[in-house]
């Protein structure tokens, strides 16, 4: 069951009206076993070869369908499923028709992956002859028929990267950074693995690295952590804003492996109140940086090309706010109703934010963009076999046991919005960052949302991006069929 801010019917109505979504695909379940429906579903889209793959998990098998982004039937059949060993699926190769996706385990030390071969109806796994014992998994990145996993080695500042082609076949290249120079949020110097990695309850080292596309209406649950990667086709770029004094940024330059790295300067404020918390955000050749504390915010917008400020806003606890667009919203529970409520003062919202983790977000809109300032804190709920337990729990999917929750970055972008606690401010600039007045738009999870609403109950629900548009897709019982919708802006 989804989870959604309180809309009054009069807002819901006038909306409905729209909505714009068209119904796209409905694919028969008819590789079924039995009278088995599906729990889970995915999709792969293949943008070189104008196809994309629906894969339909029962729980005893894996059932996936082939189609021209025509919406003419390519090939089907049905496997076996996924290997037990592993976990997630962090990404996937594309090459002459055949998907081959990327598996690793709970504990991210072993790797493998699946072949799926429609041409043929077979499927051919994988394992891979290696094991990270002195490195951590960071994150993944998949590009046309390669993929990539960046890990970094503990007790240093070296990042690696391991390379697959769609063949299996798989090679490292190590960056050492040692000569370089990196601050903690105490201004003391610290390795890089200091930097992105954290200690859980168990004492494993874990990642805290996230996956952001910037086409996507991330929100602050996924934005608020310090640690991104960003998904730019045959780039991609880590950001760490652990430290206090710089963003740092790593841009990886593909096929090639070359890189790049940036120390973006952070705007301080004075040292009263709390201690400042800071996190920043990418969008094209701007860097977005906010800054707060108790007493006072500082947002600041900069070209990294040349450093260039292009926009300062500092706001202090007795200032009125007067750049946003919205109330100040405070909004999460782990209550299915959901829950919404307004702040009147500025100063409840600097103080909340800097309580929280403090992020940014950044969407392009008709002349301008729509930036959302504010904190989150997740809430520990335990669901299961849902869109909310999938992001709640790490991406568990239904009942199945994989994960997609970095796989499909759009899916989990749209799924942040449920089980977090936030404070926010949502404001509209123009092309120069000059404030502007007006309504804050809808974006497209928020049509998503509202049609769920009059639809509720989904089972296998997904959402994925394809030619410019997302894709919403749910199992219907009554027709068993899978139902895909279109949505756009």
């Amino acid at each position: 069951m989804f989870m959604f801010f309180r809309i009054t019917i009069l807002s819901i109505f006038s909306f409905f009206s729209t909505v714009a979504q068209t119904p796209f695909l409905s694919i028969p379940n008819d590789l079924k076993t039995r009278n088995r429906s599906p729990w889970d579903a995915f999709a792969v889209v293949d943008d070189e070869n104008k196809t994309f793959a629906i894969f339909l998990d029962d729980d005893k098998t894996l059932n996936g369908y082939l189609y021209s982004e025509d919406l003419q039937p390519k090939g089907k059949f049905v496997s076996k499923g996924l290997p037990p060993i592993y976990t997630e699926i962090i990404g996937q190769t594309l090459k002459n028709g055949q998907i081959r996706l990327f598996l690793k385990n709970e504990n991210n030390k072993n790797f493998g992956s699946v072949l799926f071969d429609f041409e043929r109806e077979a499927t051919i796994k994988t394992e891979f002859g290696f094991q990270l014992s002195d490195e951590v998994y960071l994150q993944s990145h998949s590009y046309k028929d390669k993929f990539y996993i960046l890990t970094v080695t503990k007790r240093s500042s070296t990042l690696n990267i391991y390379t697959f082609d769609h063949d299996g076949k798989f090679g490292k290249k190590s960056f050492d950074f040692s000569d370089k120079n990196f601050g903690d949020r105490d201004n003391k110097t610290t390795r890089l693995d200091k930097l992105l990695t954290e200690y859980s309850r168990s004492l494993r080292t874990e990642t805290s690295v996230v996956k952001i596309e910037e086409t996507n209406p991330n929100t602050i649950a996924i934005i608020s952590n310090v640690c991104k990667i960003y998904d730019r086709g045959n780039k991609f770029i880590l950001s760490i804003d652990e430290g206090i004094l710089y963003t740092y940024l790593f841009e990886f330059t593909l096929p090639e492996l070359t890189v790049v790295v940036k120390n973006v300067q952070k705007k301080q404020l004075p040292s009263e109140g709390t201690p400042a918390i800071n996190n920043s955000y990418l969008l094209g050749d701007k860097i977005f940086q906010i800054t707060a504390n108790s007493n006072k915010m500082l947002f600041t917008v900069k070209n990294l090309e040349n450093d260039e400020i292009l926009k300062q806003i500092e706001l202090s606890k007795n200032d009125e706010i007067t750049f946003k667009n919205s109330p100040i919203i405070q909004e999460g529970t782990a209550m299915a109703s959901g829950e919404r409520r307004e702040l009147d003062e500025t100063s409840q919202f600097l103080r909340k934010i800097s309580a929280e983790d403090i992020g940014i977000a950044v969407m392009p809109i008709k002349k301008g963009f729509r930036i959302t300032m504010g904190g989150n804190k997740t809430l520990n709920v335990n669901t299961h076999g849902t869109l909310a337990g999938q992001y709640a729990v790490g991406g568990t999917v239904g009942n199945s046991g994989y994960s997609t929750t970095y796989f499909n970055p759009a899916f989990t972008a749209f799924n942040s919005y449920q089980y977090n606690k936030s404070t926010r401010i949502e404001c509209l600039f123009n092309e120069d960052f000059e404030h502007i007045d007006g309504i804050i738009p809808q974006n497209v999870f928020d049509k998503i949302r509202i049609f769920t609403l009059r639809n509720p109950n989904g089972v296998a629900e997904n959402v994925f991006k394809m030619n410019g548009y997302f894709i919403y897709g749910r199992y219907n019982s009554r027709e068993d069929t899978y139902q895909l919708f279109k949505f756009s802006e």
